[in-house]
């Protein structure tokens, strides 16, 4: 088909490093340096078409034994549609996430002794990743997707799962609208001790 002018203008979209961006801010941090959204545990490819991650000083599940890592592309993107515009970009991208999620694995299996095949969840390797792009101005923003364990509140059904549909529904009488209750979600530091552990065994694994 025929792109549409708004189409090529989002995919040709200026993608070099924004002065004002705070994670273009992160792209010149080697591996193993602390940058604001945690301490980079790798990098592919180049400022062309390159990816890198973080290891976050926060999680959202349980802060003894969970984690959440980062990934976002060296170039200024914002459209998971830019991808494929830059040569060898979608090429680092399956590179990085497919190392990413081998690390995290390991790290897992390892530290919990998780297996390959667990008849149950709780010593099941179960991940996820929650990345989202928009062409809204106000919510425009560098690229990123996180990759994180799967299980307690930061494992709940979503959207698009179909155990989210078999959730209870309540209505809200006074509006008319139909809702599920979720349980909050509140993300809160790792010990030092226990990051610089993950840290360090991530390295390991990528290595």
């Amino acid at each position: 088909m025929a792109y549409s002018k708004q189409a090529k203008k989002l995919f040709m979209e200026n993608s070099r490093k924004m002065d004002d961006c705070n994670l273009c801010a992160e792209v010149d941090n080697k591996v193993g340096a602390k940058a604001r959204y945690g301490t980079v545990i790798l990098k592919t490819g180049n400022k062309d078409n390159g990816w890198f991650a973080t290891l976050s000083p926060r999680t959202g599940g349980n802060p003894k034994h969970d984690f959440t890592v980062q990934l976002m592309p060296q170039r200024h993107l914002t459209h998971f549609s830019q991808i494929g515009v830059h040569p060898g970009m979608a090429e680092q991208f399956g590179i990085c996430f497919s190392l990413i999620s081998k690390a995290m694995t390991a790290v897992m299996m390892q530290s919990e002794g998780l297996l390959a095949n667990a008849k149950g969840k709780g010593l099941s390797v179960a991940l996820a990743t929650y990345g989202k792009s928009t062409t809204w101005t106000e919510k425009k923003e560098h690229l990123h997707l996180k990759l994180f364990p799967f299980r307690g509140n930061i494992g709940q059904p979503y959207t698009v799962d179909s155990s989210f549909e078999k959730k209870e529904i309540y209505l809200n009488k006074n509006k008319g609208v139909a809702f599920v209750k979720m349980t909050p979600v509140k993300k809160v530091l790792i010990d030092a001790k226990k990051y610089n552990k993950l840290v360090k065994d991530l390295l390991s694994a990528l290595n």
